[in-house]
């Protein structure tokens, strides 16, 4: 059977990976790598996590696949605890891993095996007996069940094109779900930000949200912060220059130094706020198909992996009908 997976973040892979042992999938995602929210860039020398910063195990389901990732030399311990304006501020119980080199790592490895189509832009999805055609510009992707794991809007707006009507009670559940946005700021430097253990502060106040030395991290060869804006800053300015986006959250966090390079990452869906209480929905009254991603049922990697999880073992034996 041929299943289509639309993102390949953390909950399109993972439900990629449980399925292609037994079914023909693919998965298509509009950017130019795998990871989603997981994300890495390069400016020159410098290396940023943009998106994701780190990651939590609080089930054990989510623990043994830490684990693994672990043991294949993916991921490692960052710091332990919580962080503040002063950088760790108290121990909680918990490790915050990181990728190994970077976050954009585990997605990759996720990836291994499977048949990842990137700079593949889904624009409808259509009906077709008993199951679906995916719209990719020209071309036309046949599939007995489809997998949706981009940013529930994206996915509503993919349906809308293709004239597909949800169940009311599918599409209020949907629609339920909430997003806040969030503004990033990638600062290469000619000198170390001198940011405290570990190498990451939380400001209490103020337009930050987040701030992280790359370079301390571990994953860049040159002075490199991450600076994430608050959810009620990214939407006062989402619509800003990005000059004025730059100046300010420079300013905030303390940087008057000019920066050697500088660019501005839009994330207009970059946490959840409000899920939908179970791992993934199951369309009613269509073809097979699943939502699935960190907005169900708990968000962050965390979130997304257990969500991806669930999709695919909630297709598999109706697929082998």
């Amino acid at each position: 059977m041929r299943v289509v997976v639309v993102g390949a973040g953390a909950a399109g892979l993972t439900a990629a990976r449980s399925l292609v042992d037994a079914h023909d999938v693919v998965v298509i995602d509009k950017g130019r790598s795998v990871g989603g929210r997981m994300a890495t860039r390069r400016i020159g020398d410098a290396t940023f996590d943009h998106g994701a910063q780190f990651f939590t195990a609080h089930t054990d389901e989510f623990a043994a696949e830490v684990a693994g990732w672990e043991a294949a030399g993916i991921a490692r311990p960052w710091f332990r605890g919580r962080v503040g304006p002063q950088g760790i501020a108290a121990a909680d119980g918990h490790t915050r891993f990181r990728g190994v080199d970077t976050m954009n790592a585990v997605a990759k490895h996720l990836a291994r095996g499977l048949d990842v189509r990137t700079s593949t832009s889904a624009e409808a999805l259509t009906g077709n007996g008993a199951g679906w055609v995916v719209k990719i510009g020209d071309d036309r992707l046949q599939a007995n069940a489809v997998v949706l794991t981009p940013p529930v809007p994206q996915s509503i707006a993919l349906l809308e094109a293709g004239d597909v009507a949800l169940a009311d009670d599918d599409i209020a559940a949907l629609r339920a779900i909430r997003y806040e946005p969030c503004l990033a700021v990638l600062a290469v430097l000619d000198v170390s930000p001198q940011l405290p253990d570990p190498g990451a502060v939380d400001p209490d106040h103020g337009p930050i949200d987040w701030i992280a030395d790359n370079q301390r991290k571990g994953v860049s060869a040159a002075a490199a912060i991450t600076i994430h804006a608050t959810a009620d800053f990214s939407r006062e300015h989402w619509d800003s220059p990005d000059e004025t986006v730059i100046a300010t959250l420079l300013a905030a966090a303390g940087f008057t130094r000019v920066p050697v390079a500088v660019s501005v990452q839009r994330w207009r869906y970059a946490r959840p706020v409000s899920v939908h209480p179970t791992r993934c929905l199951v369309a009613q009254g269509v073809p097979r198909l699943v939502f699935a991603g960190d907005a169900f049922g708990g968000a962050k990697v965390e979130g997304a992996v257990l969500s991806g999880r669930a999709a695919g073992a909630t297709l598999r034996p109706g697929l082998t009908k």
